[in-house]
């Protein structure tokens, strides 16, 4: 009698990838190390997944939706800005994974929840449809993309930590703020 498929091996694939990934970075993320991982062999893996890259599309699919159940109780734009600095300094390795590919899934209209969101909390603070705020969405994204890169660039001190993520926080509701007299006049 054959063997039966394994039906939930592509989520513990997932699961080992991205456990691998949170503790030793992309460098330990091997396929050997992965079917080590999740109790399969290799050419199991290499079935369901034909290359490495297959593999980090879906975590870094993984990566923005952890990103998005971040954020999702956020009241205010300000909020979501404060939840995402929070959530890239304790993942950087998710901050990684969304960051290595966000321009160009931007520039393929992939489905971005955590953005989606931003846009829909400027709407509700500052009115109008939420696609009419994506300029200072991508504004807040861009800093928050520049304060959570310093932050992970170096040893940085924790006074200066402080300063980058107060300095970055301050902009973001300067910027909302901005964004709100403006449709107002």
């Amino acid at each position: 009698m054959p063997r039966k498929a394994d039906a939930r091996l592509q989520g513990r694939i997932l699961d080992a990838a991205y456990r691998l990934l949170s503790e030793r970075g992309e460098d330990a993320l091997t396929m050997r190390a992965v079917a080590s991982a999740c109790g399969t062999t290799t050419p199991t893996l290499y079935e369901r997944f034909s290359k490495k890259e297959d593999l980090l599309a879906l975590l870094r699919r993984r990566a923005r939706l952890n990103l998005f159940s971040a954020i999702k109780s956020s009241k205010s734009p300000a909020q979501v800005c404060r939840r995402v600095l929070d959530f890239f300094a304790a993942h950087p390795n998710d901050f990684r994974l969304i960051s290595e590919d966000w321009a160009i899934a931007f520039a393929r209209k992939e489905h971005m929840p955590s953005f989606e969101f931003l846009k829909q909390s400027l709407a509700k603070q500052i009115g109008g449809q939420p696609d009419r705020h994506t300029p200072v969405a991508l504004a807040l994204v861009a800093l928050l993309h520049g304060t959570a890169t310093l932050l992970h660039s170096v040893e940085v001190h924790m006074r200066i930590s402080k300063d980058f993520r107060h300095a970055c926080i301050s902009a973001c509701e300067a910027l909302i703020q901005a964004s709100s007299a403006e449709a107002a006049r």
